[in-house]
């Protein structure tokens, strides 16, 4: 009967273990690593750096309650430390449908995915020149956004970066960027070694060494009317025209 006991034991705690080890990211958030000042959250990336993250009250990403002008300090301090303000995280104003402007400093070198995703109130953004990398689908949506600027700090733009962003009509690269151009004043953006058009808007003009235009670059961009492409493209890659109606 004993051993019957402790059989039956042993496999309970076997059965909580097993619960413990699946339950993925459904367990209790560490609340020393994410925190708020001043109405903005944060999460730590390491021990003087954050990153600035969503404020979702519920499951549904809608709930992310961003709205008016934000301006994002270079610092945070909390509880004594004083953090570095280093990264847009991942969906950090996803969907925030009120946020009408943000300000970013240049402590900031990273726009993560998602970033600004849906933010169809957002009419301007200025990308300070130590930002280095924007995610896939950063600014996806941002529908009342008319113009883009490329700084020279810049040298990683993923795909559809700046998709369905119906109204932009301008887009430049700095002067200076190793890794892309707006050659010609064409009003998109070029990855240079490659000359392909990653990301474009209606007054585009495609320069005529231009040899691909890249996944997603005219994607949502309802506002397009007409294109010339030139004879120097070979290539149309996935989803370049999609949403052009």
């Amino acid at each position: 009967m004993k051993h019957l006991i402790k059989a039956t034991l042993l496999l309970l705690a076997l059965l909580l273990l097993t619960m413990i080890s699946c339950s993925g990211n459904q367990s209790v958030p560490n609340s020393d690593s994410t925190f708020e000042v001043n109405g903005i959250n944060y999460n730590k990336i390491d021990s003087n750096k954050v990153e600035v993250t969503n404020k979702i009250t519920s499951y549904s990403p809608y709930s992310n309650d961003y709205s008016g002008s934000v301006t994002i300090p270079a610092t945070v301090t909390y509880h004594g430390t004083t953090y570095s303000v280093t990264s847009i995280g991942y969906g950090a104003f996803d969907h925030c449908y009120g946020l009408t402007n943000i300000n970013i400093p240049k402590s900031v070198t990273n726009i993560d995915r998602y970033a600004f995703r849906g933010c169809s109130s957002l009419t301007n953004i200025n990308i300070p020149n130590s930002v280095t990398s924007i995610g896939d689908e950063a600014f996806d949506g941002c529908s009342s956004l008319t113009s883009i600027n490329i700084p020279n700090s810049v040298t990683d733009i993923t795909n559809s970066a700046f998709s369905c962003c119906s109204s932009l009509e301008n887009i430049s690269v700095a002067s200076n960027n190793t890794k892309y151009d707006s050659r010609n004043n064409c009003n998109a953006i070029i990855e240079t070694a490659t000359n392909t058009l990653i990301a474009g808007c209606k007054n585009t003009t495609i320069p005529n060494s231009v040899t691909s235009i890249g996944a997603g670059a005219f994607l949502g961009r309802s506002s397009l009317t007409a294109i010339n492409i030139p004879n120097s493209v070979t290539s149309i890659q996935w989803i370049a025209f999609s949403g052009c109606i």
